[in-house]
């Protein structure tokens, strides 16, 4: 049913109507032509059958010296012969058809998978949430150009990084890589001095925290998609909605936003992806999940880009007011979310172009500015450059 609100708001439902009643025809064309093959077949091997049965008859009559018994298990089996290669035929089909269940499941044995192999961090890491990228190269596969190329940059504790680019700069590659989803080519990730490479996945992932451009929730309570694994108690998941205005009130729970009633309370039934709210409750309460796990690197991938000025305003201020000790790395749907940031790393496809505080490259008069410029709200940005 995914979709279907889609449709119906642009008045397409006649057209997959249409859609759906010619792949009914074909589907149906197809089927009787299965089913006649059937016939046709059935009827040919009759005809062999019996053919074979009178040519058995005839031997059986003209052989002087056979038995009855010998007789009859001839005639016997020529009668059955028809019916016999019939099953024959029918079984090797659906052996060759259900064989494609075993192609499958060896084509996924062939896939790679991710190592699971590396060195467990420290119980505490990262405990500074310093960032250092030395010379990345990063491609989504073997055959294709990389996207990132040579990448350099360090990110400081608890500073803020605004990441910026034009589409294709490798925005979204340079979180995959952080995360890797993506292996680097050459060069590598450092946090707090260590190698991101060379630890285990499941460690590396559950220290960082990303918020995504579609977040992500899953069916279930509010309570499970903050805590999936019950580590935390009632007060702090109630206490993380509260940080990012969803406010507790006589009824349950309100937001400064708009409605919430599905938020009521943490037993709140959440559907599959979250359909039953908004697209900005969801990234409300993936930013409340990321506040629960206090890490100190958080990703957020145009994690607001979804929802208008006055909510995105909010969700900055409780970013600001909730990550004082953590590494925070925006990758930014409007300019003016990130121009106060401590600083900017400006992409060009795949390389760094300009970093620096905002000041610095609204002053060099390089690819930041002109992007600001660009934006229609210039004077805007250049006051918050020069704060």
């Amino acid at each position: 049913m995914t979709g279907m609100t889609t449709v119906r708001a642009f008045d397409k439902s006649s057209l997959f109507i249409e859609r759906m009643n010619e792949k009914l025809d074909d589907y149906a064309v197809a089927t009787w032509y299965l089913r006649l093959f059937n016939r046709w077949f059935g009827w040919r091997m009759a005809l062999v059958g019996s053919t074979f049965a009178v040519f058995v008859g005839s031997v059986v009559l003209l052989t002087k010296d056979m038995d009855a018994a010998l007789a009859g298990f001839a005639l016997t089996f020529a009668l059955d012969f028809s019916g016999a290669v019939m099953w024959a035929i029918r079984q090797y089909s659906n052996v060759e058809l259900t064989m494609n269940a075993a192609e499958r499941i060896i084509e996924y044995t062939d896939l790679l998978t991710e190592p699971l192999s590396g060195v467990s961090p420290p119980a505490a890491w990262p405990l500074e949430g310093t960032l250092e990228v030395n010379d990345l190269v990063v491609g989504y596969a073997d055959d294709l150009p990389p996207v990132l190329r040579g990448l350099t940059f360090r990110v400081n504790r608890n500073e803020r990084v605004g990441i910026v680019g034009r589409t294709g700069a490798g925005k979204s590659s340079l979180t995959l890589a952080l995360f890797r989803f993506l292996e680097a080519r050459s060069g590598t990730i450092h946090i707090d001095g260590l190698d991101i490479s060379k630890i285990k996945l499941h460690d590396l992932r559950s220290r960082l925290a990303i918020i995504p451009q579609d977040p992500v929730l899953f069916s279930g309570t509010v309570r499970d998609n903050l805590d999936s694994f019950g580590d935390y108690s009632d007060a702090e998941l109630r206490d993380a909605l509260g940080r990012v205005h969803i406010r507790p009130s006589a009824e349950g729970f309100g937001t400064e936003f708009g409605n919430a009633d599905i938020l009521c309370n943490l037993e709140s039934h959440i559907s599959e992806g979250g359909l039953n709210i908004s697209q900005g409750q969801r990234q409300l309460l993936c930013l409340a999940r990321a506040i629960v796990r206090r890490p100190k690197i958080i990703v957020l991938d145009e994690a607001t880009s979804a929802v208008d000025t006055a909510t995105d305003a909010l969700i900055q201020q409780s970013i600001r007011d909730e990550f004082p000790d953590a590494a925070l790395l925006v990758i930014a749907h409007r300019l003016s979310t990130i121009a106060d940031f401590d600083r900017i790393l400006v992409l060009a496809d795949g390389q760094v172009a300009e970093y620096g505080s905002p000041r610095e490259l609204w002053g060099s008069e390089g690819l930041f500015r002109s992007m600001c410029e660009e934006s229609g709200e210039s004077e805007k940005l250049r006051a918050m450059c020069a704060r």
